[in-house]
């Protein structure tokens, strides 16, 4: 039986190690040479079909009297080196600016705007409670948290503002050789405010911070950016009707990473970009003893212009891994040809019809909250392949058109100077979508 037992355990140890070395094996290419070697196979285009050199020490003396035996496309010989490692990957061989862009527009714009439709709400509440004194106060949203200190100076409020989302694109992935858009990250982001009120219409400016954090399973990478913004609001509540509206400007950096699948290698990108925003909400306020209804109806802009880049692949040594060593023209140096990554423009818009329902019990007040968006996203781009995988169900780009957004919470107070609130929900019915918030406050009043 111990033999038995000894004999099974060895067994399995052998398959484990045998099984991890395939896998190392072949984590890289075939031939562990980059997609943009120039003598990598015909998916390069001019690059191939001029010449292609293979040393095959068996050969001494061949076809052109020496070592280095040429295999010319359309030649007698007509051997010339294919590989498949590069050919049939569309999404894996493409930059992350075309196809994650878009998704960090709206999620961008909705932390903006967000954290700026929330200010306009916490400055009107404090208004219609006839509240005079100096004080701090915190407000929950549906994706962080919000501070302002109120009539500080000259009638002056100051408020600062801070938001985290998590999102996955949830498109079925496999591997890097077959067409997806998946990938996952989250968003943090912070507003930083000043504002007026004057009567029933309130003055203001902000200046806003993104950054976002994406692992982008499509092409083994990651995707990272920043947006720095800059803008003005003003807002103006009759006793049933309230309307806002903003716009700002602002500019981004963008830095990407993505796998080489010739040769495992990390090709690293960084650009810029431009941005411009803007925002108008329309909302009415009906309250019949404890409960208070909140119909609205909002719109919201991203456009970001990405700049021209270079995505660089590094250089290679002369020697390629395989069974066979291949050499650039002249047998000089195995060149690696960078990628350039073509200027980008991506837009983001959403219309809102939203509804908030509360009622006040006191020491709590429990609410509910959703809305219906309506968005045209600019879609994301994948490269064209080079080859066919055979693959009939091949995924395409995911197409974003609308979504509901709900949440539930509970405000409460303790004491009289110590108030909170609680509030989680989740966004749905988007395409190949998942995102979800929790959130928390504290208030406390002077």
């Amino acid at each position: 039986m111990k033999l038995k037992n000894f004999l099974i355990a060895s067994l399995m140890a052998i398959m484990t190690v045998a099984t991890f070395s395939i896998n190392a094996a072949s984590a890289a290419g075939t031939y562990k040479i980059s997609c943009k070697n120039n003598a990598y196979g015909m998916h390069l285009g001019s690059d191939y079909t001029q010449v292609a050199y293979v040393y095959n020490a068996l050969q001494i003396g061949g076809a052109l009297g020496n070592d280095m035996f040429s295999y010319l496309i359309g030649s007698d010989f007509n051997q010339a080196y294919v590989g498949n490692d590069c050919l049939y990957a569309g999404a894996a061989d493409t930059n992350g600016t075309a196809v994650v862009a878009g998704d960090v527009a709206r999620i961008a714009v909705n932390a903006i705007v967000g954290a700026v439709s929330n200010r306009i709400d916490m400055a009107f509440a404090a208004r219609d409670s006839g509240a005079s004194a100096t004080g701090l106060s915190f407000t929950t949203q549906g994706d962080g948290f919000s501070m302002a200190a109120n009539k500080l100076l000259g009638g002056l409020s100051f408020w600062a503002d801070y938001g985290n989302s998590n999102m996955e694109n949830t498109q079925t992935f496999t591997n890097v050789r077959i067409d997806s858009m998946r990938f996952d990250g989250d968003a943090s982001s912070y507003s930083l405010g000043v504002d007026k009120v004057f009567g029933k219409a309130l003055f203001g400016i902000v200046v806003s911070n993104i950054d976002t954090d994406i692992t982008t399973e499509f092409n083994s990478g990651t995707y990272k950016q920043t947006v720095d913004t800059y803008g003005i609001y003003f807002a103006y509540k009759t006793r049933m009707l309230q309307i806002d509206l903003g716009t700002g400007q602002g500019d981004s950096k963008v830095t990407t990473t993505r796998r080489d699948l010739g040769n495992d290698s990390v090709i690293n990108g960084k650009t810029t970009a431009d941005i411009e925003y803007s925002h108008a909400r329309l909302a009415a306020n009906f309250t019949r003893g404890r409960f208070t209804l909140v119909p609205s109806a909002s719109y919201r802009t991203m456009d970001m212009d990405i700049a021209a880049f270079t995505d660089d692949r590094g250089d290679e040594g002369l020697t390629i891994t395989g069974d066979q060593e291949l050499f650039a023209l002249g047998n000089t140096t195995v060149g690696v040809t960078d990628d350039e990554i073509a200027t980008r423009n991506v837009t983001s818009e959403t219309i809102s019809l939203g509804m908030k329902l509360s009622a006040n019990l006191g020491k709590i007040v429990p609410y509910v909250g959703f809305s219906y968006d309506s968005e045209d996203t600019t879609k994301a781009s994948f490269k064209s392949e080079a080859g066919t995988d055979g693959n009939d169900g091949e995924l395409k780009a995911s197409d974003y058109t609308d979504s509901i957004r709900y949440g539930v919470g509970m405000n409460f107070m303790l004491g009289s100077h110590i108030t909170g609130g609680v509030r989680a929900g989740q966004i749905t019915g988007r395409d190949d979508w998942k995102e979800s918030y929790m959130s928390g406050t504290l208030s406390i009043g002077f």
